[in-house]
């Protein structure tokens, strides 16, 4: 059987549909769930970390273009047994060996409800545009039925390049084709035999699909289409929307030679208004460059300015100027608005971004035929589900920004409710508040986990996701950061409005009440159903939780017996943390700034604070362009740079009410703001719509469906532990803090959350106060 497919132009570029919220679509941590657990701050990130792409050797351009050459399947003949070759199971279930005949069997015990349900794929090669293909394979079942092959892009609506549907025999048969790839090149597409149900088939009951000689390779090549260029970056680095006059200013120049000065031209006089002394250019590990740095911090006149010198050309523009992040604080407190579920968001604030109220039914409390309305809250990320865990985190940022730095914050953000008297930040967190306390069971306490569908969606816009919701299980660590939120909103709007904040201090203390029941019991964490596929947020120790919302509750309350329970706790875990899974900083934090405190107990949690702060600062000084990651750069690495500049603010404020400030911890945090803006080995600002250079394709289903990419979201950068196909293909070789790609596909890279931004708020915030 022989036939000839050729795809017509489907889309003009490649778009995929994995998350990087505690999850991820293809094979990491389950089958579909989305991202590897981010690093919280550099103090859980040994320097030996394993790193893929830092071990590999240099990356060899030359082969960039080099077309393979014979079979691109590698053991297609299954001569190696089933190495390369997996299954993803949704609902349904198989197992794969080989048999005497060195044949691939797919042992089909349970086909499920989809056609998809047990999914045979292989993953590594490429089809490039322009290009001919022959594909052949070998099959046979032991009882017929229906196989469908694709050709497919690997995330996002996983649309097929190619594909066909077979009538499988008892008799093995050849099955041959002839393939023109007419859509742009995928370097990480995955060949897949949907095995699942299929209605003209009937209920098959266990069988054995059978595949041999599987052959994929290139019969034409004459048509290629060129590849892509690169984007040309500058060899001198620097935070691309600017700096406020008292800011630390650092370049950072890389090259062979880097020259012994440099000058600050103003681009409005072509004229140059400071010159500069380079400091000794040094191997830079985590970049493998060799890299300088130049102050030029006495540079305070406002203005458009470049840094440049003879050795390294010229950097990218940038302000300086005592409003330089106020668009961009904005922005970035938008996004989270435009997120918004459950609610109409109007052309008039939203833009392009409009849309219709969506996800308004009511979920299926998961093993029940409960319905419950959970109706509001933010889409998590890149997809449209509500997670706790996360939500928790990024009220938790926003709520500390404004109670920390509330001149900062206006009624005038461009929100539905700005102009009503409270600053739109709490207006904004409000809404998601409003949405968690949807989420807490009334008779238990408890809080459920997060509502989803079954499945991520397709690349849709999010009213087009109309399959029903479903609440997932209580979970104690969903219900830990519940209590401390809603606590932290017991106090925080209080004067705003003292009825809400005692409806969230109350629903903080019937949290706590679970908690005190089941939290020490609880030594597996949530686990998604099996028939529930969206980001888990698994999380084992929930000891951090029960910490943070008892050192809120204290705050809140001044009530000592919380004091007493807390202190039981010791110091808390051993690495500290701000991100979803490790909270334990929040805790510590909450408690150090409490009006009374243990001054024992406050003592060790303060070395806790001391002992991350030298880490970072060993990091920092390592780094040419002011890092605070040692070793890997872990997924969702811009959260962690994000973080530690918490962290520098959050120690500078506890220096403050020490007395004890030197300044050094702000101008820490100022670095890593300006590495997140442009400081950085990739050369790019980290938030969408700003600076020269900027993410244009971000793994964010709103922009992947508009085809353009939403202002003011923080991706999540560097991951050279390489985890998602896209990064697998592209990165490999690539030094650890260059594993970057702005790409649809990375999920792993240029995926956008609620909880990237949210520390990206406070950082801002604690700057421009």
């Amino acid at each position: 059987m022989k036939r000839k497919l050729m795809m017509a132009l489907l889309c003009a570029s490649l778009t995929v549909s994995l998350l990087a919220c505690g999850k991820q679509e293809t094979a990491e941590e389950t089958v579909q769930t989305e991202s590897a657990e981010e690093t919280d701050t550099v103090s859980d990130e040994p320097e030996e970390a394993t790193d893929e792409a830092a071990k590999e050797p240099e990356k060899e351009e030359s082969k960039e273009d080099e077309l393979p050459v014979g079979n691109m399947i590698k053991n297609g003949d299954f001569k190696s047994g089933t190495d390369r070759w997996n299954t993803y199971k949704n609902g349904g279930e198989a197992t794969l060996r080989t048999n005497d005949d060195e044949q691939l069997e797919v042992d089909v015990t349970d086909v499920g409800n989809l056609d998809y349900s047990v999914q045979l794929y292989y993953d590594g090669f490429r089809l490039d545009t322009g290009v001919t293909y022959k594909f052949a394979f070998d099959l046979a079942v032991s009882k017929p039925r229906t196989v469908v092959w694709r050709l497919q892009i690997n995330g996002g609506d996983y649309h097929a390049y190619f594909t066909d549907t077979i009538a499988a025999t008892e008799e093995m048969q050849h099955y041959e084709y002839e393939l023109t790839m007419e859509e742009v090149s995928d370097p990480s597409p995955r060949l897949c035999f949907n095995l699942g149900t299929y209605e003209e088939d009937g209920d098959l009951g266990e069988h054995i699909v059978t595949l041999d000689n599987v052959d994929l390779e290139i019969t034409d090549a004459s048509n290629r289409a060129a590849e892509a260029e690169e984007v040309e970056t500058p060899d001198i680095n620097i935070n691309q929307v600017g700096y406020q006059p008292g800011d630390i200013k650092i370049a950072t120049f890389r090259g062979d030679e880097t020259g012994d000065s440099f000058e600050v031209i103003d681009t409005a006089t072509g004229k140059s208004i400071f010159t500069g002394q380079i400091n000794k250019a040094e191997k830079n590990v985590s970049s493998r460059e060799t890299c300088a740095t130049g102050d030029f911090s006495s540079v305070i006149q406002p203005g458009t300015y470049q840094i440049k010198n003879d050795a390294c050309g010229e950097s990218y523009e940038f302000k300086i100027g005592d409003d330089v992040y106020q668009d961009l604080l904005k922005d970035a407190v938008r996004m989270l608005y435009l997120q918004r579920c459950g609610e109409e968001l109007s052309e008039k604030q939203a833009g392009d971004f409009a849309h219709p109220a969506c996800h308004t039914g009511e979920a299926v409390v998961y093993g029940t035929d409960e319905k419950k309305d959970v109706t509001g809250g933010w889409h998590d990320a890149g997809d449209y589900g509500r997670y706790v865990v996360s939500g928790a985190k990024a009220v938790a940022d926003i709520l500390l920004a404004y109670e920390n730095y509330p001149d900062v914050f206006g009624d005038d953000m461009d929100i539905p409710e700005s102009g009503n008297g409270t600053p739109d930040v709490l207006d904004e967190a409000r809404y998601e508040l409003d949405w968690m306390l949807k989420m807490q069971d009334s008779a238990s306490g408890g809080v459920y986990h997060k509502v989803t569908c079954a499945n991520f969606p397709s690349t849709v816009m999010p009213q087009e996701e109309t399959e029903q919701l479903i609440l997932s299980p209580i979970s104690t660590a969903a219900t830990g950061d519940f209590a401390a939120v809603m606590a932290m909103a017991g106090r925080i709007y209080k004067d705003a409005d003292a009825a809400f904040a005692d409806t969230c201090l109350r629903a903080a203390e019937k949290a706590l009440d679970y908690m005190d029941a089941n939290a020490d019991a609880d030594r597996e964490g949530f686990k998604n159903p099996q028939e529930i596929v969206t980001g888990e947020y698994p999380d084992t120790v929930v000891k951090d939780e029960y910490f943070w919302a008892l050192a809120e509750l204290y705050k809140t309350t001044g009530d000592k017996s919380y004091e007493d329970h807390l202190k039981q706790f010791g110091s808390v875990g051993a690495t500290g943390g701000l991100g979803w899974a490790n909270v334990d900083f929040y805790g510590m934090y909450t408690y150090l700034t409490c009006e009374q405190t243990d001054a024992d107990f406050a003592g060790k949690l303060m070395k806790k604070f001391a002992f991350a702060l030298d880490n970072m600062q060993e990091a920092l000084d390592a780094d040419a362009y002011g890092s605070t990651i040692k070793g890997a750069y872990p997924w969702g690495s811009n959260m962690t740079i994000a973080n530690n500049g918490m962290l520098y603010l959050m120690m500078e404020q506890l220096g403050t009410k020490m007395k004890q400030s030197n300044g050094v911890n702000l101008s820490n945090a100022q670095r890593q703001l300006s590495y997140l803006l442009g400081t950085n080995a990739n050369s790019y600002c980290f938030v969408t719509g700003y600076g020269s250079l900027s993410p244009e394709h971000t793994h964010h289903r709103p922009s992947q469906a508009l085809g353009e990419t939403m202002k003011g979201m923080l991706v999540g950068g560097p991951d050279s532990n390489l985890e998602d196909p896209y990064a697998k293909a592209t990165l490999k070789g690539q030094a650890a803090a260059k594993c970057y790609a702005d790409n649809e596909q990375s999920y792993s890279c240029n995926e956008v959350t609620i909880y990237w931004n949210s520390p990206l708020i406070y950082l801002l915030a604690g700057i421009m106060k």
